[in-house]
């Protein structure tokens, strides 16, 4: 069961590697997604107090990983800004979609050698 559910400032603790596996995002969302749903979110803030210790311990249930609330915060955010970037490459460009068994945008030819001119 998940045991580190608030932060300690004085605990020197390990970088959280999500690159490790692939799957602990997935999991990771889909504990999100599931207390969405029963209501654990707080006005202005992505979780409750209770969200976020049902995050943790289910957490480390299902991936054997001790990350921390701030840990799993951390990733919460970078989720989140790399969503809001999907957002507007969608708003700005039509015909893109996404390729869920690659993990990548989907677009023509065409579209990827404009955006790799431009970089």
């Amino acid at each position: 069961m998940g045991k580190n559910t608030t932060s300690n400032p004085e605990a020197k603790k390990a970088r959280a590697l999500w690159d490790n596996n692939p799957s602990w995002t997935t999991t990771f969302c889909n504990l999100c997604v599931e207390q969405i749903q029963i209501g654990n979110r707080s006005r202005g803030a992505a979780f409750s107090t209770e969200g976020w210790t049902n995050l943790v311990t289910k957490f480390c249930d299902e991936t054997g990983q001790n990350y921390d609330r701030d840990q799993l915060k951390s990733r919460w955010d970078v989720l989140k800004g790399n969503w809001r970037v999907w957002e507007q490459l969608r708003n700005l460009d039509t015909g893109l979609g996404w390729d869920a068994m690659k993990g990548t945008i989907r677009a023509t030819d065409d579209w990827w050698s404009r955006k790799l001119k431009v970089s």
